[in-house]
């Protein structure tokens, strides 16, 4: 079928197009400088004639016990085109200057001692095209300060230099910044996460102190966050080979963390291994101290060798032991431990030259998913923990609660027994009182009515009955008395009996406190003490003279009963408590006071009873 012209027409058009299309790019393609990489070099350094390398060059292999600043000279042609261009060193250690033409286009710190630790950092410089020859045949001059080999731990760290790119700098500046964030950046965050994550993992150890094992993996975690700031850390402890033989002491103190943690983790817990961790690490320093300088590297390898090997023997007993009892933590960190191997035994083979050295240093940053793993599974058990700890704080808690309402129980019913027992005590008093003296004094009185007794006598006897009948009443019936009417009772009784029994009586009663109230039992008894020793004055001193002193003394009273009889016989002591004594000691006790018989003071003849009674609510 033929082709429509308007078609045909309109394909002819598209074609057009396209071929302008790709004749306009075309002079842009060819004006695009190619990028052209520098790997044959004129190496010159002081006191050697010049020699050609090839780059990347290591100074272990020309230069090892050279330790300065090394000439390299390179040649190349302008490139062409307009764009900006630029001069591309991936790796210098430790630092460089760049010279094009003879002119100083780019440098990467001082050049004296102590030199700066750029051994990770990338270098680009911008290359004026006024300082290119039009002719072409350019030379580069680059001007590496190092340290003789053997100096630095490691080979990453020894110096040396890369091969050269000149060209674009649009095309370098990708390489330029993916070697950056890789080697700078990446490390830069590792670091101040590893750091942050330790602290918080400190912090939930000294919530939990018990669980070892997560400070030393703190501890382990800051660690390793330390170590990795060497890789963008500049500075020097005044000389590159301090620095270098801080990190390698630096590092089996990290490593010891990390082998205490997985013997912590599964609940054991081996004196001889801390103490030989330690030991260890101070014998380390010391040797490094005492090797020579320019043998650190080989000194650094062989512990590092020795470092491993400790290690895989403590990975070999956490996963026999683990396997036995701690099965979860066997797969899990297994996996990671088997993965940090692998890590170091490139590390390993890097150091002995068995691999060429990486653009990027592996092991410091894949150790943070072996961080991560094993942080995830010890938040896991300290939520766990954390979890059970609140379960038997609530399970305590309810035991605590049940305990105190059987104690309350408990001591309500004590309660009750000891008051139905103080009641019971106090009905037996009471019913002591009635007998002793009320039965006694009826008796009398009957005794005396059927004799044909003086009816005043006879009398006097009743209303003392009736008086002892209402101080019964009274303590039966718990009435309060005021101190003031206590002590007016007190008085009238008092100097009524002695009166009437022929003795001159002689009362003295301090002011009573304001405000102060006898109970009745208090009241009660006193009364039955008083009127107790009053009797016993009239009925045994056979003096003339009776005198009756009230103290107020604190929270006390004070009361003395002193006769001018012929005083206490001196007889036994079971004959002595036939005069009513018994009755006063056993009243003094009930009230939880003292009592004492003594001579009067002076010398005289007489009897003198004091009794200290406390007014405290508890004692009463």
């Amino acid at each position: 079928m033929p082709i429509p012209p308007d078609l045909l027409l309109l394909r002819l058009a598209r074609w057009l197009l396209a071929l302008c299309l790709l004749l306009a790019a075309l002079p842009q393609a060819w004006a695009q400088a190619p990028v052209q990489m520098l790997q044959q070099a004129q190496l010159a350094v002081p006191g050697r004639a010049h020699q050609a390398v090839n780059l990347p060059h290591e100074w272990e292999e020309d230069l090892a016990g050279f330790s300065g600043v090394a000439d390299y000279r390179l040649r190349f042609d302008t490139p062409g085109g307009s764009e900006l261009l630029g001069v591309y060193v991936p790796r210098a250690c430790s630092t460089l200057e760049v010279y094009v033409n003879g002119e100083l286009v780019g440098s990467g710190g001082r050049m004296e001692p102590p030199y700066p630790r750029n051994c990770y950092y990338p270098n680009l410089f911008a290359l004026p095209r006024a300082l290119l020859k039009a002719q072409g045949g350019n030379e580069l001059r680059v001007r590496i300060a190092g340290h003789a080999f053997g100096e630095a731990a490691t080979r990453q760290r020894s110096s040396g230099m890369s091969a050269v790119q000149v060209g674009p700098l649009a095309q370098l500046q990708p390489q330029y910044d993916s070697r950056y964030f890789w080697n700078i950046t990446v490390a830069q965050v590792i670091s101040i996460s590893l750091l942050g994550f330790g602290l918080a993992l400190f912090g939930l150890w000294l919530a939990r102190r018990r669980d070892r094992y997560m400070l030393y993996f703190a501890l382990f975690a800051m660690g390793w966050g330390a170590l990795t700031a060497r890789l963008f850390t500049r500075l020097s402890f005044g000389s590159y080979w301090a620095t270098e033989a801080f990190l390698t002491v630096a590092f089996f103190p990290v490593v010891s963390f990390a082998m205490l943690f997985l013997v912590r983790l599964i609940g054991r817990r081996w004196a001889w291994m801390d103490r030989a961790l330690v030991a260890q690490s101070v014998a380390i320093a010391l040797v490094v101290l005492a090797v020579p300088r320019d043998e650190l590297l080989g000194t650094a390898t062989a512990l590092y060798l020795m470092g491993t090997v400790e290690f895989l023997g403590c990975v070999v007993a956490f996963l026999v032991l683990s396997w036995r009892t701690h099965r979860m933590d066997f797969w899990l960190v297994g996996l990671v431990l088997a993965h940090s191997i692998v890590l170091l035994g490139l590390e390993m083979a890097q150091q002995y030259g068995l691999l060429p050295l990486p653009n990027v240093t592996l092991g410091h940053f894949t150790m943070p998913l072996v961080f991560a793993v094993i942080s995830v599974r010890l938040i896991q058990l300290f939520v766990r923990a954390l979890t059970q700890a609140e379960t038997l704080n609530q399970e305590l808690e309810q035991r605590v609660i049940g305990k105190s309402r059987e104690i309350e129980r408990n001591w309500q019913q004590i309660a009750q027994l000891r008051t139905a027992q103080a009641a019971q005590e106090e009905r037996r008093r009471i019913a002591s009182d009635l007998h002793d003296d009320l039965g006694a004094q009826l008796l009398t009185i009957v005794q005396a009515s059927q004799r044909g007794g003086q009816p005043e006598r006879v009398a006097a006897m009743a209303r003392q009955a009736l008086e002892e009948m209402r101080l019964s009443v009274r303590g039966m019936t718990g009435h309060v008395t005021a101190a003031e009417e206590a002590l007016a009772d007190w008085r009238a009784e008092t100097v009524t009996r002695l009166s009437d029994a022929g003795m001159q009586p002689q009362w003295q009663a301090d002011d009573p406190p304001p405000g102060l109230i006898l109970p009745a039992r208090t009241h009660v008894q006193l009364t039955r003490i008083l009127r107790e020793a009053v009797s016993n004055a009239i009925r045994h001193s056979g003096g003339t003279q009776c005198a009756v002193r009230i103290r107020f003394e604190g929270d006390a009273l004070a009361l003395e009963v002193q006769d001018d009889g012929r005083g206490l016989p001196k007889r036994s002591a079971a004959a002595q408590r036939g005069h009513g004594l018994p009755n006063i000691e056993r009243r003094v006790r009930h009230l939880g006071g003292q009592h004492r018989f003594a001579a009067p003071p002076g010398g005289g003849t007489g009897t003198l009873l004091v009794v200290r009674i406390p007014l405290s609510s508890h004692a009463t």
